[in-house]
């Protein structure tokens, strides 16, 4: 996906204004939905369709030892009996069953026929992402799965895992970019990992407390990568605004013109009284689609997406926010709340059809 990357610095009122460069988008687990099930194949053609440069994969061995992505221990959540699509009346570990009966007496979950299709093997899965130019990431320890993925995508996926044995086990042999998983106990030794690791690395976490803007700011000033590791709303648009460079999202999408949007709406400055609210709509319903909002303000707006997304957003002039999501059968929309007497100085407005 051709990423435009801007970093605008604009004068207003004694204030710079700062856009931090887009982040590079990972769907995580495929992009998924409530008809196409995660960690499947079909996720990662819509992946592409949505202008997600790369996906993440989950990687498991069933008790053959054959490599297949599956989140979950257990097959209970995402799976249904193939016989008659009855939900499993006892727990089935991934680890606990050969191949022959994962594929034989287990389809992946979805209301439609169509997507009921069988848990697919980590080499099925990266041949489709080399078919539709997805990177994939691989969260997995096993080390037969780097060389797999090493084999059939040659140095353009990612390993991303905690166990530093692993990470170093895939560099003696990929030149592939590593991202070493942290916590917020991890983070300040993750300086060291990095170091030994060599070429392109970074670090991913789910905890906000360990990818403070000022470690953000280390870690990218060494030229690592720094990725927010599927943030929950609002807490995704600090990371955009702290500075990573990947965001891995289970809905997520920015306002990038190089996906094609089918509409965009510019506001210049405008004040946002107290409880005022501007509502901005697409112009029609759609099957798969998104919204997103790059935006420069002063105070407190609340930023709603669609009916699925609210954040609470405080600016005193010195960012810019860029939040989005994607969604399927909805006319999308984007809702402006003054919490505060506030003042918008700039906004774009992003519709999406995919």
């Amino acid at each position: 996906m051709k990423r435009q990357l801007t970093l605008c610095t604009l004068l207003f009122a004694a204030v710079i204004v700062v856009a931090q460069p887009l982040p590079k988008m990972f769907a995580h687990r495929g992009c998924w939905s409530k008809i196409v099930p995660e960690n499947s194949i079909p996720a990662v053609g819509r992946a592409a369709q949505h202008g997600y440069m790369g996906i993440e994969l989950d990687v498991r061995l069933t008790s053959d030892g054959k490599m297949v992505i599956m989140h979950d221990k257990w097959l209970n959540r995402t799976c249904r009996n193939a016989s008659d699509y009855s939900k499993l009346s006892e727990k089935v570990a991934v680890k606990d069953i050969t191949f022959k009966e994962l594929r034989e007496n287990y389809v992946l979950a979805s209301p439609n026929p169509e997507y009921r299709t069988q848990v697919p093997t980590l080499e099925e899965i990266l041949k489709e992402c080399k078919k539709h130019r997805i990177i994939p990431m691989l969260h997995s320890k096993y080390v037969e799965s780097y060389r797999l993925a090493q084999r059939i995508m040659g140095n353009d996926w990612v390993c991303f895992d905690s166990h530093v044995e692993s990470l170093m086990e895939c560099r003696k042999f990929s030149k592939c970019l590593i991202l070493y998983a942290i916590r917020k106990n991890t983070a300040e030794g993750a300086f060291d990992v990095l170091a030994q690791l060599g070429g392109k690395v970074g670090v991913s976490s789910m905890e906000r407390e360990a990818l403070t803007r000022e470690r953000i700011k280390r870690f990218r000033d060494l030229g690592y990568e720094v990725q927010a590791s599927i943030y929950r709303c609002p807490r995704e648009a600090y990371a955009v605004r702290d500075g990573v460079s990947i965001l891995l999202s289970d809905y997520a999408l920015m306002p990038d013109p190089s996906n094609n949007p089918v509409k965009v709406v510019t506001l210049e400055t405008q004040e946002l009284a107290q409880g005022q609210t501007i509502t901005i709509s697409a112009d029609k319903k759609v099957a798969n689609g998104g919204c997103a909002i790059e935006i420069e303000a002063e105070g407190t707006i609340e930023i709603a997406l669609d009916k699925d997304k609210l954040y609470t957003l405080h600016n005193n002039g010195s960012h810019c926010d860029r939040v989005g999501m994607r969604f399927i059968n909805r006319k999308g929309y984007v809702k402006l709340h003054g919490v505060e007497p506030s003042k918008i100085k700039s906004a774009k407005i992003y519709f999406y059809e995919f």
